[in-house]
């Protein structure tokens, strides 16, 4: 069905003009029909395939197992985008790694997909294995996907295996540090510099009452932050775990993410660390949220980057 404004279009056109738009709209539909069939296809006819690894280890906090079909060079700017953001999660948490962080950087869908990752994503973190796992990509996608999943890679050594970190601040917190910007005068990354337009979905959801309460984000479970009914649904998550977490840092000057997290770390337990946040009995809960919302109300998003 077309849209209202593309029958407008269509009912001011000539016969003549108005055929060939429709076939080069069919030949579109047509050509996009082939191309999903193609994608479906390779993806039943991928077959397991020996990878062929190399391994950089000239970081004092890293080492990559990487494709030896990607440039070394290529490799070494992802080792120092990671290198460089990892000094921003101790700066904000305190703690240092003591061992070198695991990383395999791959270089097709299908070498990807063959150690574990999943078609819709383009980086992951397995606690299993504790490895992080990249995908080769333009830089531009590359360095950001390498900020969020890094981060969820330095929580879990951060808090240790047994803690369990609800899903909003673990989300929240890696799409912070995605947007991370570097200081104009050092030129170096600051977690106090984050691209903000993600904020432009939660305003509009706080601004049409539509936002999730926030004592209802919290209690998202796993399943249920990642929706799969509805991937509208999943976004919003993300989009209002980062919207919260931003005010905390932000606004409140970060104390009580560092609270929350402490409290997780060293008890394993939400109830002590969301004591932290919220106070006892969550009695302080009403007031976060009234602060948040009129944050986010006031707050001026920046304007893409020309």
């Amino acid at each position: 069905m077309l849209s209202p404004s593309a029958a407008r279009f269509f009912s001011r056109e000539a016969p003549a003009a108005l055929a060939l738009s429709l076939a080069l709209f069919s030949s579109a539909l047509f050509s996009s029909a082939q191309l999903a069939a193609q994608d479906e296809l390779g993806k039943k006819e991928r077959v397991r395939v020996a990878i062929n690894w190399a391994k950089y280890e000239d970081s004092k906090s890293y080492v990559i197992e990487y494709e030896s079909i990607i440039p070394r060079s290529t490799v070494k700017q992802v080792c120092d985008a990671l290198d460089e953001v990892l000094t921003q999660y101790i700066l904000v948490f305190r703690y240092k790694p003591t061992a070198k962080l695991k990383v395999k950087f791959l270089d097709s869908q299908n070498t990807y997909e063959q150690e574990g990752g999943k078609p819709s994503t383009a980086g992951f973190f397995s606690s299993g294995t504790e490895y992080l796992y990249l995908k080769q990509l333009p830089f531009y996608e590359l360095i950001p996907t390498a900020y969020h999943e890094a981060f969820h890679q330095y929580l879990h050594h951060y808090l240790g295996k047994e803690a369990n970190p609800p899903t909003w601040f673990n989300e929240g917190m890696a799409t912070y540090f995605e947007g991370i910007q570097r200081s104009k005068e050092t030129k170096k990354l600051d977690y106090k510099l984050i691209d903000n337009r993600k904020m432009r979905m939660v305003k509009d959801k706080v601004a049409t009452r539509a936002a999730l309460p926030l004592e209802k984000l919290f209690a998202l479970t796993y399943d249920e932050f990642y929706d799969k009914e509805d991937p509208r649904n999943t976004d919003f998550h993300y989009s209002q775990s980062f919207g919260v977490v931003y005010f905390f840092m932000q606004k409140m000057g970060g104390k009580p993410i560092f609270q929350f997290a402490d409290a997780l770390k060293s008890t394993k337990e939400l109830g002590p660390a969301y004591e932290k946040l919220l106070g006892k009995d969550r009695k302080n809960l009403k007031a976060v949220e009234a602060n948040w919302k009129v944050y986010v109300a006031q707050l001026k998003l920046e304007e893409p980057k020309k």
